[in-house]
């Protein structure tokens, strides 16, 4: 069984790095300090339920999340469903297609 601070731990650092957030960033927006989150993030703190609630919604997933032992990492993205992102990256690329052929045409 793997112990729930380090579990906790090594999540908030990973989601952390996802985002892009320094422990900084991270503080500031969970309304936390530096050092709070350096402590959280090494093992030597818990940090409260509010705490937890705070610094899940400031790296933007659900609270489970920090406590997820699977190697599956799903960052939600602003509320869109796989299947909309899918069809939105689809529609982007034919679109890229057609402006590419467009230009290739007027070059010959």
């Amino acid at each position: 069984m793997t112990d729930l601070r380090e579990l906790l731990a090594q999540n908030i650092k990973k989601y952390r790095k996802i985002k892009g957030f320094s422990q900084e960033t991270l503080a500031e927006k969970a309304g936390t300090s530096t050092t709070h989150i350096g402590m959280v993030e090494i093992g030597k703190k818990f940090p409260s339920p509010r705490m937890l609630e705070k610094i899940a919604e400031a790296l933007g997933i659900d609270t489970p999340e920090l406590f997820n032992t699977g190697t599956v990492v799903f960052m939600p993205m602003n509320g869109k469903s796989v299947e909309r992102l899918h069809r939105e990256i689809v529609n982007d690329f034919h679109e890229f297609e057609k402006n590419v052929i467009g230009k290739i045409k007027n070059l010959q």
